[in-house]
């Protein structure tokens, strides 16, 4: 007899026997998944039009049949590989998404298999507990509280020392969402509009600087305070929040009996990687009833190294914290936490359900803005077990020495400019030629300000070009941004490198700036600058 249609797809496609009686198929996707994570292809970045992309991928009807594994491997390789970019390359160094360790690659194929569903202890029965222990490693490492804390915290069938949750977005979610709840008691029952209308509050505030992550207006959005309750205070020239005007924004809100629900501060602002003077700000916060949430999706993994806690003095004094596992932690995306100083902050948005969820079950759902949700905690379980804080501590010394190095060299060269450095390996430059920086620097002697600004406006134009032909070209990846910060007048066009691929080395930044002069000098005849 025959096999029906259903047996045959069972055969072809769930059967594990089936597979090691032809695992060709099996061998052929590891060897892509290896090449893939050696950085062996030539080029980092995709140098096929978007247009033409665009144009092979328009058909939105579902394929009527499948295809054999082997034949769409194929596909994978040559319309995904070959189109996207190779962040293990050693010349992509233009964003803070990681190469990765093989063995984080494999917790996710073993998280992707167990697919467990950490919204309640019957579908994440160990992982529940796996989770818990993570969330406890990490808030040691930014609060540094008393053992009993965390035996507690273990065992604790209500409240929860945080969230792990799917990326930094939804961590400053959850930590406005408590924020708010906690200085306006009543929110998330009865609505912000009566809350509001019972409060005397002329208004609501959250005060962040202007490196504040657009995430953070997407949660205020959200919860209904709206975008324009967010009031950005300027940056100094480290791009740190200027604390003097701070002081004053607060006074001004305050007497315009504007509530201020929290306060950001950031440790590894994402343009340019600054920390905010956290300790500073703590201060304010405490002596104004704030709540204070820092931002340290990117530098907070830092904390597992000792020596550069001293960066962060004021995070301990945090009511919440977000820190990225899939930035500076080396894991897949999506990987992120939110941590709380009290355990009882989490219950602020408690809720329970008959069928799941009941009241101190210690299902992790309890206090998830999330509902079904991964467990994304294996792949950082793995990679701690795996590398260890000393693993951790050696990658993270070899991004800071690698930034050094990047400084030193752009230090020598004549045709290039660093604008700003950070201690979490992010910095930005631009390509100035020697006539045009000689130039620029006459004019802001003579106060020539005018002239300096079309000058810079000129020079943004040339950075900007540059980049964008260095990404279409393919061969290497920066990134680029603007600075309103420096000391030039006007906007700034700066070119951003994130310092932290382990596969990078001197020769490959000494051939990416290479490149960019090259394709620099053709640009300042394009455009007539010289002279």
């Amino acid at each position: 007899m025959s096999d029906t249609p259903i047996d045959l797809l069972l055969s072809q496609h769930f059967s594990i026997d089936a597979l090691r009686q032809a695992p060709k198929p099996l061998q052929q996707a590891l060897a892509m998944l290896g090449g893939w994570l050696e950085g062996a292809r030539e080029v980092p970045y995709p140098h096929v039009p978007f247009e033409q992309l665009l144009t092979q991928l328009s058909d939105t009807r579902p394929p009527a049949h499948g295809m054999p594994v082997a034949a769409f491997l194929q596909e994978l390789d040559s319309t995904v590989l070959a189109n996207t970019a190779q962040l293990n390359h050693p010349r992509y160094i233009g964003h803070m998404t990681q190469a990765l360790p093989w063995v984080s690659v494999l917790a996710e194929a073993f998280t992707a298999a167990l697919n467990q569903n950490q919204v309640k202890i019957e579908t994440a029965y160990v992982s529940t507990l796996i989770e818990k222990q993570l969330l406890g490693w990490l808030h040691r490492q930014v609060y540094q509280q008393e053992d009993a804390v965390y035996r507690d915290a273990m065992a604790a069938t209500s409240g929860a020392l945080g969230n792990v949750v799917n990326g930094g977005t939804l961590g400053n979610l959850t930590a406005l969402a408590v924020a708010l709840e906690h200085q306006l008691p009543g929110t998330r029952k009865r609505g912000l509009f009566a809350t509001m209308q019972e409060s005397g509050h002329a208004g609501l505030a959250v005060i962040g600087s202007a490196r504040s992550h657009y995430s953070v207006k997407k949660a205020l959005a959200t919860l209904g305070l709206g975008e324009t309750a967010l009031h950005l205070v300027p940056v100094d020239r480290d791009n740190r929040i200027d604390i003097k005007q701070l002081e004053t924004t607060i006074a001004d809100l305050k007497a315009r009996k504007i509530r201020i629900v929290a306060m950001i501060g950031i440790a590894g602002t994402t343009e340019t990687g600054a920390i905010d003077p956290l300790a500073a700000m703590a201060a304010i916060a405490a002596r104004e009833a704030i709540w204070f949430h820092v931002d340290a999706a990117w530098g907070g993994a830092l904390l597992v190294a000792e020596q550069f806690r001293p960066l962060y003095a004021g995070i301990e004094l945090a009511d919440s914290v977000v820190i990225d596992g899939h930035k500076l932690l080396w894991v897949p995306m999506a990987q992120s936490m939110v941590l709380f100083k009290r355990s009882a902050s989490l219950n602020l948005l408690k809720h329970n359900a008959n069928y799941i969820l009941r009241d101190n079950s210690g299902d992790l759902g309890q206090t998830s803005l999330e509902g079904s949700r991964r467990f994304d905690a294996l792949k950082l379980w793995a990679s701690f077990k795996v590398l260890g804080v000393s693993g951790y501590t050696t990658l993270l010394q070899q991004a800071a020495t690698l930034s050094q190095q990047f400084q030193d060299l752009l230090t020598d060269q004549q045709d290039f400019e660093l604008i700003t450095r950070s201690d979490t390996f992010i910095l930005t430059y631009r390509y100035v030629p020697m006539q045009l920086r000689q130039r620029m620097e006459l004019l802001l002697t003579n106060g020539d300000i005018d002239a300096a600004l079309a000058l810079n406006q000129q020079l943004n134009s040339l950075n900007a070009r540059l980049q964008n032909r260095q990404k279409a070209e393919g061969r290497s990846f920066v990134s680029r941004t603007v600075l309103e910060s420096t000391r030039y007048p006007g906007p700034t066009n700066v070119l951003r490198v994130v310092m932290s691929n382990v596969k990078t080395r001197p020769h490959h930044l000494r051939a990416i700036l290479d490149e960019q002069r090259a394709i620099g000098q053709a640009l300042v005849d394009e455009l007539g600058l010289r002279g």
